[in-house]
């Protein structure tokens, strides 16, 4: 007796192109749906990177150039000095230089006829008519300054040991830059200084609210759109004339730099001064699109001697 054949189970060879069409269907559908939400997504991290490192780079200036000795704030592009406005693209380069402020205070112009442990009494004032040099804090300090003893100007401008400005106006006999009203600290306490007196009998003009600084050095913000780099540079020497390149100490703040543009507005006893910092950065993903993101930021500089 024949036993009926049984049937296995499967797919005809219609059948089974029909699965691959729909399946190659659904598949492209599903990738044109969900290929713009993840290319949005890979482009907007290329782009919070970038913010992150502009933002970073803006950060770090306006918190230190806040601190900047008023009107010691000037912009170079390396040919040209005292710019108000400086852009760095296609390779050129832009430099921001300042005084870093440590304290400040305001100096005795009567004396008290009282003594401390560093000024005598009768010379315990600043006197801008005689050759003393030392005078008594009104108030106190919230740190005490680097002071050598024995320390000369040139030891002050080349970062030995802090400085004394007083009334410093950036003008032609009262810019620090040009030593015409800064003095190397030889002792210093929370409640007086001793400063030097090589550069002549003291210091050439009065404050008129009897305000002093202490400036520890000069900061530069270099950027340079050839490098593609923003950099801080430190540790230099104090000079008249300023340098796109000054040297000393070079920190990295940005890179992937398209370009920067600095502007800066001088301000008058009513108004602080004023520095705007644009900084552009891009990359290039490797579909060969460029990303791009500008960031600015308004710095204000209190600029009152």
């Amino acid at each position: 007796m024949l036993m009926n054949a049984r049937r296995l189970p499967g797919f005809t060879l219609i059948e089974l192109v029909t699965v691959i069409t729909l399946t190659g269907i659904i598949a492209v559908v599903v990738g044109r749906a969900i290929r713009e939400p993840i290319q949005g997504f890979v482009d907007l991290g290329r782009r919070a990177e970038l913010v992150d490192i502009a933002e970073l780079a803006l950060r770090r200036m306006s918190r230190e150039i806040r601190l900047a000795l008023p009107n010691s704030v000037r912009i170079t592009d390396g040919a040209t000095q005292g710019l108000q406005t400086c852009t760095a693209s296609a390779g050129g380069t832009c430099a921001v230089e300042f005084l870093r402020t440590l304290d400040g205070g305001r100096y005795r112009d009567r004396n008290d006829g009282s003594d401390n442990t560093q000024c005598a009494m009768d010379t315990d004032q600043l006197d801008f008519t005689a050759a003393n040099n030392c005078f008594e804090i009104l108030g106190a300090l919230a740190s005490v300054p680097v002071a050598s003893g024995g320390a000369v100007q040139s030891d002050c401008l080349q970062g030995n040991t802090d400085c004394v400005v007083i009334f410093n106006t950036g003008q032609a006999g009262a810019n620090a830059y040009a030593g015409d009203n800064i003095a190397a600290i030889q002792a210093a306490t929370a409640d007086a200084i001793t400063f030097d007196l090589s550069p002549g009998p003291g210091f050439p003009l009065r404050s008129p609210r009897q305000r002093f600084h202490i400036v520890d050095m000069p900061v530069s913000f270099v950027c340079a759109s050839g490098a593609g780099t923003i950099t801080r540079q430190a540790g230099y020497t104090i000079t008249a004339a300023q340098s796109s390149s000054p040297g000393g100490s070079s920190a990295l703040l940005a890179n992937r730099v398209a370009s920067c543009r600095f502007a800066y507005s001088q301000g008058t006893g009513s108004r602080n001064a004023l520095l705007t910092a644009e900084v552009v950065v891009s990359n290039t993903d490797s579909s060969g699109d460029t990303n791009t993101v500008r960031l600015v930021e308004q710095i204000q500089v209190p600029n009152v001697p």
